[in-house]
């Protein structure tokens, strides 16, 4: 078994999955592999690194279960990264709520207030 990864290859394993995951042109796909590679990476982080001053002890890590994560999580980048191509060849219409179109007028009293009319005072 290869020597256990340490805390910089783990996060550099996990910042390549997150840009991995956002070559997705599928917003689904995109939302999905975000979510999951936070959901997957985050309790390892945690446990490597557990913020400062907190009161849990840190207990070294099973080296066996952190080498097989990490085998894993290679694997798993390579795969994403595969899919994600083959999703960008094949992109399809974007969807609703990927056409974020920015509010240019609105809110406040309108074009009635500022012609007088609308039955706001004058």
């Amino acid at each position: 078994m290869p020597p256990a990864p340490t805390l910089t290859q783990i996060q550099s394993l996990y910042n390549s999955t997150i840009t991995a995951a956002s070559r997705f042109t599928s917003y689904n796909f995109h939302n999905y592999f975000l979510r999951r590679t936070d959901r997957v990476f985050k309790p390892v982080l945690d446990s490597l690194s557990p913020p400062p001053g907190s009161e849990v002890t840190a207990k070294s890590p099973d080296l066996n279960a952190l080498s097989k994560f990490y085998e894993e999580q290679t694997k798993e980048l390579e795969v994403i990264k595969r899919a994600a191509e083959v999703n960008r060849m094949f992109e399809g219409p974007k969807l609703v709520v990927e056409h974020a179109r920015p509010i240019t007028s609105g809110g406040g009293a309108g074009m009635e207030a500022s012609a007088g009319g609308g039955g706001q005072p004058v």
